[in-house]
């Protein structure tokens, strides 16, 4: 936001300086970025009186000109101008200045003459669009050698305001006026708007009709008859050009005028260009076409609202007009029209047809629904001052749901609290008041607080403390270190995250972070059935965009992607991971679950190209390495492997991860098709576990000290053959089951399947170690137990020892 300082000087007393307010304001919230003098533009422009004109020897299109620049004294001009005369007053540019157009004026010697400067046209001095020769001052009580700022009375300072996206009240002058004095403890009043009306009333011209209330809650609009279209006053102009808008007539300088006053956009309609004089606020049909004022044709959808008469469309609601009833020289009947329009509506069709106009913009941040029938009248007013029009009486104001202003109760006591100051409840009272909140004090230092709809970013306790902590001053509020009365410390869950992180990092694999929305898509293109836990789902109702539709409920998805990125920079060696929440409905209830997972995905070579290094490349068994790491890491108990079904992975070389009998996650290669999909070059492995799950049940920090063994082990192996569905782990855990305490490791060290074994089975070999913690195991005990091992594992899974 721009903001003329002459033009809040006259909205507002103001008596320091222009450096003083902007540090005043940006200590109170509204921060301002830089002060820009309007002067600074014409520095080396002054004013010059034409004492002469005599031809150029040598050429003849060129005039010698002898120009009396007061102070600067009298200067030689070579000039081709031909509207001089002798007395004119004219802007001259000394040798050394530099135009508002970047140009730099230097003594020039033509053919022989030195010329020491330049005269200037209005377009060199950017108060026109085209000349056709110098500008000439009309009024001849200008002194001569005085700035061309001073004479144009282009003296002004701009501050430009960095506002946040909460403060959209202060994207109008009336706005920043009611700021500037509460942080100056100064009275702003509005001043009154008066009207004279005349002619038909509004009712027999035009009517208005909203056909969709939840996105144009109000709708306000007057008559103007007998319009007169043609340049707008000097100080309009110089406001407008402080402001950073192009003046371009009466009509669409008063509407921009009024939005830079009271941000509040305007919109002006040819009234004989409506048909049947009806305006009809509703959605745009599918594929529905118009042209708008830039000459695009835009196709809009019902998701657009669209401001029409009962024919055709004529406006993008809040964004930009149309070709068919825009104001021109031939208007005789103008409609001026005021709305509040929902702003996530005039967000989504902005984005959607990249159309960021400074309507949009102040729409989409939120106007002031109570302020529409203030800015339309002011425009009204504008239009009779200047002579552009006739108002007609009344205006038209459909207004079906009024938006009420926000209630707050709160206390004295209580804003102290959070600030930690010990303020006065009067002066709370009095800090609100200079806010424009209206303030009941009620028993107990209670207060009810109203707040005005122009202050939409008001709406709970905290915000009144900030707005008193605003002006009470942050740099009079006593720095302290909050109290507390617990120990700081990780939590066991926290101390699990970090240790993964450490144990991740140390095997060389790099964290990342990604988002927690993905695309709808995801699911399918990860294989995913649509009934499957992993396709349900949560969807956003106003997504940015379509890549960022649901909320995920896996990291498979943005890991894959993060390999991908990878891959099309010829990086496909690559070992990544991340801890991040997923998010899954709850049946029956609005908030999600929303567990922690650690996904990790691993691609290419183990290790980094040397010559003494292998060229290996990961597999099945890294990914069940670092699985196992982990479990041992946190110091979980055994955990028990079964195939995976997740349709992602390779079916052979992919598992289930059990624990407790719970599934707490699952590992394995991603399956060819699926790599193809994410256009991946090499295998890829994926792991993911249920951290908030494994916290559960993971076992103490504290690690007790066990005494080295006081008795010999016993080693026995055994090789079984067994079906190829019954996996090693299974029958190790029937071991452990059979034999009980007396058996301290069994370790799998061959597996063989070949012509020696008949087909469909395979053999399993294992080393058992037998320890006892009271005493020495003999053969004959030894060989007992390996008996009845064998009985057991023959009648649960048809082992024979392989002969």
């Amino acid at each position: 936001m721009r903001v003329s300082f002459e033009w809040l000087s006259r909205l507002i007393d103001l008596d320091i300086s222009v450096k003083e307010l902007a540090d005043k304001m940006t200590m109170s919230g509204i921060a301002v970025e830089e002060i820009e003098d309007q002067a600074a533009k014409y520095e080396g422009i002054v004013t010059a009186k034409v004492l002469s004109l005599d031809k150029h020897q040598q050429a003849d299109n060129l005039l010698i000109v002898k120009a009396d620049a007061g102070l600067w004294g009298v200067k030689q001009i070579i000039t081709a101008a031909k509207n001089l005369a002798i007395g004119n007053l004219v802007p001259l540019a000394l040798s050394g200045a530099i135009l508002p157009d970047g140009k730099k004026i230097d003594e020039v010697n033509f053919k022989g003459v030195l010329s020491q400067g330049m005269f200037c046209s209005g377009a060199e001095l950017g108060l026109e669009k085209e000349s056709t020769g110098i500008w000439i001052f009309t009024d001849h009580s200008i002194k001569l050698g005085i700035s061309v700022a001073e004479a144009l009375g282009e003296t002004d300072q701009v501050l430009v305001l960095e506002l946040t996206a909460n403060r959209p009240d202060c994207l109008g002058m009336i706005g920043v006026a009611r700021e500037v004095a509460a942080i100056l403890d100064k009275k702003f009043m509005e001043k009154p708007i008066t009207l004279k009306e005349e002619g038909h009333s509004v009712e027999q011209q035009a009517k208005v009709e909203i056909v969709d209330v939840d996105l144009c809650p109000r709708y306000a609009a007057r008559v103007v008859n007998g319009v007169k279209i043609g340049p707008s006053p000097r100080w309009i102009q110089q406001r407008l050009k402080a402001a950073g808008v192009r003046p371009i007539n009466n009509i669409v300088d008063i509407t921009n005028y009024v939005m830079l006053e009271y941000n509040q956009p305007l919109h002006a309609f040819d009234l004989d260009h409506i048909a049947e004089h009806h305006i009809k606020v509703r959605r745009a049909a599918a594929a529905e076409k118009l042209v708008t004022l830039d000459d695009i044709e835009r196709e809009l959808t019902p998701e657009n609202l669209l401001i029409a008469d009962p024919q055709n469309g004529l406006c993008v609601a809040g964004v930009m007009g149309g070709c068919t009833s825009e104001i021109t020289d031939q208007t005789q009947n103008m409609l001026l029209e005021a709305a509040y329009f929902s702003p996530s509506s005039i967000r989504r069709t902005a984005k959607q047809l990249a159309m960021k106009t400074e309507a949009a913009i102040r729409f989409e941040r939120g106007i002031d629904p109570n302020g529409v029938l203030k800015a339309l009248n002011r425009a009204a007013q504008l239009v009779e001052e200047l002579g552009a029009g006739k108002v007609a009486k009344g205006y038209l104001d459909q207004y079906p749901k009024v938006i009420s202003p926000v209630t707050i109760h709160t206390s004295a006591s209580r804003i102290n609290e959070w600030l930690g100051t010990n303020i006065p409840g009067a002066k709370i009272k009095d800090y609100l008041e200079r806010v424009t909140f209206e303030v009941k004090v009620e028993a107990h230092d209670n207060i009810e607080v109203t707040i005005p709809t122009y202050r939409q970013d008001v709406t709970y306790m905290a915000d009144l403390a900030e707005e008193v902590a605003r002006l009470y001053g942050y740099n009079n509020i006593t720095a302290t270190i909050p109290e507390s009365t617990m120990i700081g410390s990780l939590t066991s869950f926290q101390k699990m995250q970090q240790n993964c992180r450490k144990l991740l990092q140390g095997i060389g694999v790099s964290e990342v972070m990604t988002y927690s929305l993905y695309a709808a898509t995801a699911a399918e293109r990860l294989g995913i059935a649509s009934l499957d836990s992993l396709a349900n789902t949560i969807h956003l109702m106003v997504p940015l965009n379509e890549e960022q539709a649901v909320m995920r409920t896996n990291l498979v998805h943005h890991l894959l992607e993060v390999l991908a990125f990878n891959t099309r920079r010829r990086q496909s060696d690559i070992s990544v991971y991340e801890i991040a929440r997923v998010y899954w409905p709850k049946s029956g209830e609005t908030l999600p679950e929303e567990p922690l997972h650690l996904g990790i995905a691993l691609m290419g070579r183990k290790r980094e190209i040397g010559w003494n290094q292998s060229r290996e490349e990961v597999d099945f068994f890294d990914a069940k390495g670092i699985v196992e790491l982990i479990f041992e890491r946190l110091r979980l108990p055994e955990i028990i492997l079964k195939p995976s079904t997740q349709p992602f992975f390779h079916p052979g070389q992919s598992a289930d991860i059990y624990l407790n009998r719970k599934m707490v996650g699952f590992f394995g290669q991603i399956h060819p098709n699926i790599g193809t999909r994410y256009e991946l070059n090499k295998r890829a492995f994926f792991i993911e576990l249920d951290l908030s799950s494994l916290d559960e049940r993971r076992m103490t920090d504290i690690i007790r000290f066990e005494p080295l063994p006081k008795f010999p082990a016993v080693q026995r192996d055994l090789a079984l053959v067994v079906s190829t569905e019954i996996t090693a782990q299974a029958i190790i855990a029937k071991i452990q089951e059979i034999i009980g305490d007396l058996v301290e490791k069994v370790d799998l060290f061959d597996v063989y399947q070949g012509e020696q074994v008949e087909k469909g089975r395979r053999s399993l070999a294992f080393s058992i170690t037998y320890r006892s913690k009271e005493r020495t195991l003999n053969d004959n005990e030894v060989n007992e137990l390996q008996q009845k091992l064998l009985a057991n594992l023959h009648q649960e899974y048809g082992a024979l020892v392989r002969g």
